[in-house]
Parts: C-alpha cells; sequence; structure tokens
C-alpha cells in the first residue's frame, strides 16, 4: 500500500512540477542554499520537506527516478525519433547539398567551411581560412563554400573579420557561397577539387569530387576527430572519413606522425599523399628591456589555464584538480598568484577555501594577442596528438607553459619546440610537479625571455604555409588546371 501510494505521488509530482524544479527543491531540502527560481520550485519544495519530515522522501525520490524514461540527453522531446533528427544527430552526412555541373564555371577549388560563430571562433578556423587564402598561389580559383545551416551576414561577417590580423580580407579576396539552407545546388565545373577542412566536410568532398574528373580531395586534418566522440554513431562515421581517397595535409608534425604510426585509415598501407605545416601561432614577444620592466613591476604574478569545461579533450577536470592541488599543497600562494581561466564556457575553480579563480572575458584574436604576454605560467592540456596552440602562443610570448604528452606529441617533441614547454604526463601528481617547477622558472625573466625568442613554431603564415606546401597542391591540381585550359573531356 505504502509502495503504490509512493508512486502515485512520485507521479503526481512529475506531472505538476518540472525536473529541474524537483531537482533544486530536493537538494535545498539538505541545503539551505540553494535558490528556488519559481513558484512550483517553493511549493514542490515545501511537499518534499514535509515528506522529509516524515520519513519517506528516500523512497519517493526512488519511486521519481524510477518512472524516468531511460533515453540519452541527446533525445528529441517527445523521445520520437524522425528522420530529420536523425540526419541533425549525425551532422547531415547523408544530407548534403545537391550538386550540379555549369559548363559556364571556371575551375575552382571549394573550401568546405562549416558553421561558425565569432563569439567562439578557435584557431582551427584560422587554418581553415588561411590555407584557402594561400590556395589562391595556385592560379586557380578559390571559393568558401559554406555548407551548414547557420546565420551567416556577409557585410556583419566582413566588419567582425577585421579584429583577426592576417583574415581581414578573406571574405572580400575569395569567391564565398553560403548554401546551408540546401535551397539550390552547389554549381561546379568538371575539374573542380574539393577541401575537407572538419570530418564531416568530407562526406560532401566525396560528393563534390564523385561528380567531377578528380580523383581525390584535398583533406586538411587538424585532428583525429573520431575521438571526439564516444563510441557510439558519431564515432564510427567521423573515424571512416579517414578511409576516403583523398591527399592529406595535417596541421602539426605530431599528428601527422600519429596517423602514420596507428596507420589510419589506411594512410600508411594505401601509401597515401601527405604532408604537414604547423599553424602560425599568435605569440607576442614584446621587446626585451620592455618584457622585463613589465615584469618586475608586476605586484602578483599570474597563472593562467585553458579553462573549456564544455570541451572533453581539453580535459578541464584533470586541469582544475591540479590546480586546487597545487593552490593547497602551497605551492602557488593567493597573495602571490592570480589564477585566471581563459577559454569556452563557465569554469571557475575554487583553488582553496574562499579563493577561486576568475574568468576572462572572450576575446577576439586582436585582444587576445595583447592580453597572451601578461602571463606567467599557463596550464593547458589537451586529450589529442596536437600540440594545439595555447602552449605556442604563451611559450612564445615568455610564459612558462605546462602541457601534457600524449601518443606521438611526446615529451622531446614538446621540449624541442620551445625551452619555455614543460611536458607532463597526463597524471595528477606529475602535472603538480610540473607546475612546481613552472613556478621555479617563473623567475628567470633572462630565460623566460631567450626561450621564447627561440620558439620553432611559425609566428606568422608566410613561415606556416610555404613554396613546399605550395608544390604539394600544384602537383595534385595541375593536370586539371590543364584539362580546363586546353578543354579536353
Amino acid at each position: 500500500m505504502r509502495r503504490q501510494l509512493t508512486a502515485t505521488l512520485a507521479g503526481a509530482g512529475a506531472r505538476i512540477f518540472g525536473h529541474q524544479d524537483l531537482k533544486q527543491s530536493y537538494h535545498k531540502v539538505f541545503d539551505p542554499d540553494v535558490p528556488l527560481q519559481s513558484y512550483k520550485g517553493r511549493l514542490a519544495y515545501w511537499c518534499m520537506s514535509a515528506a522529509h519530515r516524515l520519513g519517506f522522501l528516500s523512497d519517493l525520490q526512488l519511486s521519481y527516478l524510477s518512472q524516468l524514461p531511460l533515453v540519452p540527453a541527446v533525445a528529441p522531446p517527445n523521445h520520437v525519433y524522425d528522420h530529420e533528427f536523425l540526419n541533425l544527430r549525425l551532422n547531415r552526412i547523408y544530407d548534403m547539398p545537391d550538386v550540379e555541373i555549369d559548363e559556364r564555371r571556371p575551375q575552382t577549388i571549394n573550401v568546405l567551411v562549416p558553421a561558425f560563430d565569432f563569439k567562439s571562433i578557435s584557431a582551427g578556423f584560422f587554418g581553415v581560412f588561411q590555407m584557402a587564402l594561400f590556395l589562391r598561389k595556385t592560379g586557380i580559383n578559390v571559393r568558401l563554400v559554406l555548407f551548414d545551416n547557420f546565420y551567416f551576414n556577409i557585410a556583419d561577417f566582413r566588419e567582425k573579420v577585421l579584429k583577426y590580423p592576417g583574415m581581414e580580407g578573406v571574405f572580400d579576396e575569395l569567391e564565398v557561397e553560403y548554401i546551408g539552407e540546401r535551397r539550390k545546388p552547389l554549381a561546379i565545373s568538371r575539374f573542380d577539387y574539393a577541401v575537407a577542412t572538419v570530418w564531416y566536410s568530407a562526406y560532401f568532398a566525396e560528393k563534390i569530387t564523385a561528380r567531377t574528373e578528380s580523383k581525390k580531395f584535398i583533406y586538411l586534418i587538424q585532428d583525429y576527430e573520431a575521438v571526439f566522440y564516444p563510441a557510439n554513431s558519431l564515432y564510427a562515421v567521423a573515424d571512416r572519413t579517414y578511409a576516403m581517397d583523398y591527399d592529406a595535409i595535417f596541421s602539426s608534425e605530431s599528428l601527422m606522425q600519429f596517423f602514420i604510426s596507428n596507420d589510419v585509415g589506411g594512410i600508411r598501407s594505401r601509401g597515401m599523399s601527405h604532408t604537414f605545416f604547423n599553424n602560425a601561432c599568435s605569440s607576442n614577444l614584446l621587446p626585451k628591456d620592455m618584457f622585463i620592466q613589465r615584469n618586475l613591476a608586476k605586484k602578483k604574478k599570474t597563472i593562467v589555464f585553458y579553462s573549456r569545461p564544455v570541451v572533453d579533450r581539453n580535459m578541464f577536470e584533470l586541469t582544475a584538480l591540479a590546480l586546487t592541488t597545487a593552490f593547497r599543497r602551497g605551492i602557488f600562494d593567493p597573495e602571490e598568484w592570480d589564477c585566471v581561466g581563459m577559454g569556452l564556457g563557465e569554469g571557475v575553480v575554487e583553488l582553496q577555501p574562499g579563493v577561486r579563480s576568475v574568468s576572462l572575458p572572450r576575446m577576439d584574436l586582436s585582444k587576445y594577442i595583447e592580453e597572451v604576454s601578461g602571463f606567467d605560467i599557463c596550464l593547458t592540456l589537451m586529450a589529442s596528438p596536437h600540440p594545439s596552440m595555447i602552449p605556442m602562443d604563451l611559450a612564445g610570448s615568455g610564459c612558462v607553459v605546462v602541457t601534457n604528452t600524449f601518443k606521438t606529441k611526446t615529451d622531446d617533441y614538446l621540449k624541442g619546440l620551445s625551452g619555455n614547454i614543460i611536458p607532463a604526463a597526463s597524471e595528477l601528481n606529475e602535472i603538480v610537479s610540473a607546475l612546481e617547477l613552472a613556478k621555479s622558472r617563473s623567475g628567470d625573466l633572462e630565460q623566460r625571455y631567450r626561450f621564447a625568442k627561440a620558439m620553432k613554431y611559425p609566428r606568422d603564415w608566410d613561415q606556416s604555409l610555404t613554396a613546399k606546401h605550395l608544390n604539394f597542391f600544384k602537383r595534385r591540381l595541375q593536370v586539371r588546371a590543364e584539362k580546363a585550359a586546353t578543354g579536353k573531356q
């Protein structure tokens, strides 16, 4: 009888109150500081308090939880998986825009650009746009094809991109076509080429290539993107792209070596053509006198950490735990050190009781370049064979950087990029020990400056993309250019 009554009350509560109100009200029973956001929440709290006093709140909770449907967090609201929802969940790889041949179009290199927002744009997009600008040197028309459905206003984007040095003219110097709404097919010539820039764009590149005389597309690989997902559908369809027919250009040597050593997609066993480049970093190395004077004048030093709790591969939990451990062990004194998070998403860390990190606001590239010269130590982790750009941005600006090793991103590889980088295995005590070493090194301003100046990573895109890369592209595009020029079928 009691069980039936509990189930009835739990069912009624589920119908009357929303899940969030019930959750907050339950926690408030045990923690008076929990805020309640609505009158329903306050009513639910009153009911739960009464159930708690009567001794059956735990039974009520178990009954309520047992009635919740077993569905994933990304399930559709009505739990009905229709065709549109399933396509969206798979990044619309089976719902790409149509493609048609237009004999009047010039031969074009189509750089496939996924959705982006200037509020959260990352270094990967800088690589996409710089690669597109570089491809003009082949002598072939280059077009940015924005194939995702997202807000795009070219006048607005032209204004916003002015705050990103080196990319100011990208929407003026290149042909731009937005087809995210799928209102018309993408018109191409038979001699066109496609450049995939993210895993799901490879499906569109494959579709374009099937309509042309090209045998392969170019795959700009900026990470092993299959591991962005757990072992699920997205993992499988992302991993499948590496088995397609393409010529690969990787955005770091360590990433390329990861693909080769693991024969990802058969890149080694199939004898696939590949090369690599290093993205230009956004370091800001001040003149030596200014660098030293500015650091000597500071009342407190700053440890900055890459705070991206919404991006799993940036290892926020291990980053935050290493910081709290270092502060609680007394390695860093809050009276002497500020702790600052920069990145994406809310991620304040309680370093000690009553001491918390502060978060920098999202910055455009110009503002970011100004900020990077003011930090003493940086902690930035990424579960990827790619070194990421934060270590180079900060190490090249004179900051001591602690970052993690991962597969082909070895201790020797990272140390070889800059003496300001201290590698550590992805283990709590090793990271904390590396932070302690970083603290001792941070006081040697002469060494920090010397290591920053000697960094072996490009600081501009002329150093990043060179004649070697132009020859790589020309060897793959020359035949098609000749066919287009001579009118051969």
